[in-house]
């Protein structure tokens, strides 16, 4: 396969995602800032280390976005108990609030554009998203294809 189909698609769907706005539904944060939110709110706990993997960013910038949520009141951390070192995050009750909306507009997205399709045409999307997803997978990194 040409690499230029794949990057096509990958700023394609980039694009329909709207991943580079500034802004996700109006509000000051970016989709990866409610990305974090999101990932926090999924799994109560959570420590930066995993938080960086999962969202496949470095520590730095993740720093500031953990640094930007708890500061606006969405997150807060404890200290590990067995090392000093670890923290683990929390979405506070405005924080819930916050991505249970965001959560919720997401959905409303997602159903608009698939309101737009037939039947078949979104049984044919979703098997494309499963086949896509089991191919990617044995790249062993979703780096591989940026």
């Amino acid at each position: 396969m040409d690499v230029k189909k794949i990057r096509h698609f990958n700023r394609f769907y980039t694009g329909v995602l709207d991943v580079f706005s500034n802004k996700v539904f109006k509000l000051d944060y970016s989709l990866l800032e409610m990305r974090a939110l999101g990932e926090i709110g999924r799994e109560s706990g959570i420590t930066a280390n995993k938080l960086s993997n999962i969202l496949s960013i470095d520590k730095t910038y993740l720093s500031r976005i953990l640094k930007k949520l708890e500061r606006d009141g969405y997150i807060s951390r404890e200290r590990d108990n067995n090392d000093g070192r670890i923290y683990h995050f929390m979405l506070t009750s405005s924080g819930e609030i916050l991505n249970d909306y965001v959560e919720k507009k997401s959905d409303e997205k997602v159903q608009s554009s698939l309101n737009k399709l037939s039947p078949h045409d979104i049984e044919k999307l979703e098997q494309s998203m499963k086949n896509i997803e089991k191919i990617l997978l044995k790249t062993g990194s979703k780096d591989d294809l940026i």
